[in-house]
């Protein structure tokens, strides 16, 4: 299967990965990854969380194993994304392969992180 296309690969965004938090849940810890040549679409899907709450999902995001920087990327449920003037917790990572090897990951993400 063929790379999702640069020109396709169009945004940009900041990835924070919570090291620490404090006793009241509030962050004292983040590293942050500028993550480029990704793509972001709106989105209106319900999902479930662990607790099989339902979630809506505000947007996906997509991470090319090819085209995408930083390669090798790795991301996590409830890590940052900061796009334009919005905040999104990651609520799913889907791993998507082309039958032996990673293709490309999907991030389902919710506002308000």
């Amino acid at each position: 299967m063929m790379p999702i296309p640069k020109k396709l690969l169009i945004h940009k965004v900041l990835h924070e990965r919570i090291n620490k938090k404090d006793r009241w849940g509030a962050v004292e810890e983040a590293d942050t990854t500028e993550v480029t040549k990704v793509r972001i679409e709106p989105i209106n899907k319900i999902a479930r969380d662990k607790n099989n709450a339902e979630i809506q999902l505000e947007a996906i995001l997509f991470f090319d194993c090819k085209n995408s920087r930083p390669a090798g990327f790795k991301f996590a449920e409830d890590d940052v994304i900061s796009f334009g003037d919005n905040k999104y917790r990651v609520q799913s990572v889907e791993l998507l392969y082309d039958g032996e090897k990673l293709h490309h990951y999907e991030l389902g993400l919710v506002k308000g992180a």
